[in-house]
């Protein structure tokens, strides 16, 4: 799986984060409907896998499914088995790159400097992703692309509709957007048309 091709088609990683369980497959299926395909289920929550696992069932192909916040390979092995085809990762860790590979599985390695960026490369990276964005902002990443021209990254972390676009324009491959996509009021409301909307804005808006 070419991961660089699928960040690039799809411009938005939905980040879904310790989400109610009863109400995360409703949040998935809006988000969809809007527009928002590419999901990253976090592996932060004791359930991670199996929430992979029941979105895999419910929706198939429809959605380019990962598994986000992975710290250890038996992390992995959980996400593969339960249908991720990519992983995404908080920091850069040689031991998770090399397991990746092993498993066959694209790694998206979280990194902010340009040396754990060279590192990353170096350890096979075919993309990665910026974090948190929110601390260096849209010229940061325009400013990257000199020395590293053929970067390509996913920048994720205060990513929001209204900046979005500007990491794209500086460079990005795509962002990752979280909880600005289903508000906290929205998921107790459980108004899943605000939320299918807010994607179909969003989508819209990334994709040109």
């Amino acid at each position: 799986m070419n991961v660089v091709s699928m960040l690039d088609q799809e411009k938005v990683v939905a980040v879904l984060r310790r989400l109610p369980a009863d109400t995360f497959l409703d949040v998935v299926r809006a988000l969809v409907q809007g527009g928002v395909r590419a999901i990253e289920v976090t592996m932060d929550a004791p359930e991670g896998a199996e929430l992979i696992r029941r979105t895999r069932e419910a929706l198939g192909d429809r959605v380019l499914l990962g598994a986000g916040t992975v710290f250890t390979r038996d992390q992995m092995l959980a996400a593969k088995e339960a249908g991720a085809t990519f992983f995404v990762s908080p920091h850069l860790d040689p031991d998770l790159m090399r397991a990746a590979k092993d498993l066959g599985v694209p790694m998206v390695p979280g990194v902010l400097t340009p040396t754990e960026i060279a590192a990353a490369l170096s350890q096979g990276a075919q993309a990665v992703k910026i974090f948190p964005g929110s601390l260096v902002g849209p010229s940061y990443l325009r400013d990257l692309r000199g020395p590293f021209k053929d970067l390509k990254a996913m920048v994720t972390g205060g990513v929001r509709e209204d900046n979005a676009r500007a990491f794209l324009d500086a460079g990005a491959v795509a962002v990752g957007v979280g909880s600005s996509l289903f508000p906290k009021a929205d998921l107790e409301a459980r108004d899943y048309a605000s939320i299918a909307k807010r994607a179909e804005r969003l989508a819209r808006l990334v994709r040109g």
